[in-house]
């Protein structure tokens, strides 16, 4: 039975509808078979010919439903982790925060932020840290417990690692200005 062939006299009201309904499910039920049979689908705007992708467009697919985390389970892990960078922070401790499993919630870390848990973690002490170092002559030490890391060495090197230079070296270069820019105002 070939798509032409197939057609569709019998025309009852759908359930809750109009006979117009049951015509214009009929009518493109009629399409779908006729754009099947010449193939149309593989010839449309999304790139394929004959059935394969083009290789030179991005064939990455969109991210699923649920990849990514709704924007209150954003919020609340955003302040948790602002609220509780001096404690040891891991996936066992944030996912149950927002109610998903480890897995879940690493991979939807990921597609929302763009950094793993541990990345993102890192970076807002970072930045906790270069805060601190801005504002107050809080040694390094004293810097460093205050932003969860183990100890002033462990500090030093993931805030070289990140930053590019050592904590001691960005805050006398970033004192002095801000220093400059208080005594300006």
């Amino acid at each position: 039975m070939t798509p032409e062939s197939a057609t569709f006299t019998h025309r009852t009201p759908l359930r809750g509808g109009d006979a117009s309904t049951a015509s214009v499910v009929a009518d493109l039920i009629q399409a779908s078979l006729r754009a099947a049979e010449t193939r149309s689908f593989a010839n449309q705007d999304n790139g394929w010919t004959n059935g394969e992708p083009d290789p030179d467009k991005d064939r990455r697919r969109a991210l699923p439903r649920g990849a990514v985390l709704a924007p209150w389970r954003m919020k609340k892990i955003d302040r948790f982790i602002a609220e509780n960078l001096d404690r040891k922070l891991s996936l066992e401790v944030l996912a149950p925060l927002v109610r998903l499993s480890c897995s879940h919630f690493a991979r939807a870390c990921r597609n929302t932020f763009g950094l793993s848990l541990r990345q993102l973690v890192l970076r807002r002490r970072i930045e906790r840290a270069q805060a601190l170092m801005r504002d107050t002559l809080t040694p390094l030490s004293q810097v460093a417990l205050a932003c969860g890391f183990a100890d002033q060495a462990h500090f030093s090197r993931l805030f070289r690692q990140t930053v590019g230079t050592t904590p001691r070296q960005w805050r006398r270069d970033n004192l002095a200005s801000s220093l400059t820019s208080r005594d300006a105002s």
